[in-house]
């Protein structure tokens, strides 16, 4: 089983790494959010194990981001031990909460019973398709036949929420809206067509049988093969 452990305390990390592998568990490591992440993406792991003080992003911020499109279990472990820190993580989306020192039986114990309520859980397929494309929400992967799609983040909220609302028209402000914090973040119109052209240039380049059509004088609609 995958785990991804993102620490920056080079020591901890291998120390921590080094008695799940004795577990059996199978460990990737990272030493900076932005590692971590891209690990994330690219391993699909079962559960993740990051502290809150990292050298490139605040724990609580990458954990959120996690979030946006993952349930995977989370188990923060860190130096932080305010009552203030611990529901701030709590919040962002971790599963559960250990403070250093700790110990190592322990966090083997929260870990096995995170991994164990995860898998109890009733299987969700995350697989939405349409025509010969295919997203999973799970793992923020696009595919146009058997070629992975690589986007950016918002284009991957932008088709996300087409397939979500597919066959019906949505109106620039319902996009903008649910595809960008509309609160304090002002983004307009010429934002969202920049985006959703480059959206289907990459569609169309990979030879997708669906598509994102406009609606002159409304919004969009995405259409699908047939």
């Amino acid at each position: 089983m995958k785990i991804l452990l993102i620490e920056d305390d080079k020591g901890l990390r291998t120390g921590i790494s080094f008695v799940l592998s004795q577990e059996g568990y199978e460990v990737w490591e990272a030493g900076t959010a932005r590692e971590g992440y891209a690990l994330f993406k690219r391993e699909q792991p079962k559960a993740v194990l990051m502290d809150l003080n990292l050298p490139d992003m605040d724990g609580i911020l990458l954990c959120r981001k996690i979030r946006e499109n993952s349930r995977v279990p989370v188990l923060m472990v860190t130096a932080r031990d305010m009552e203030t820190d611990e529901l701030l993580g709590l919040e962002s989306g971790a599963d559960d909460y250990i403070t250093k020192p700790f110990s190592i039986a322990v966090l083997k114990l929260r870990l096995k019973k995170l991994v164990e309520r995860e898998e109890k859980k009733p299987k969700k397929d995350s697989r939405v398709k349409s025509g010969n494309l295919c997203m999973d929400t799970d793992f923020m992967k696009i595919w146009v036949g058997k070629e992975e799609i690589e986007c950016s983040m918002t284009e991957y909220k932008l088709l996300k929420y087409f397939l979500e609302n597919r066959g019906q028209v949505l109106t620039q402000n319902q996009i903008l809206e649910a595809v960008w914090d509309c609160r304090g973040r002002y983004v307009n119109a010429n934002t969202l067509q920049v985006n959703i052209g480059r959206l289907r240039k990459k569609l169309e380049s990979a030879g997708c049988t669906s598509s994102v059509k406009t609606i002159h004088g409304i919004g969009y609609l995405w259409e699908e093969e047939g």
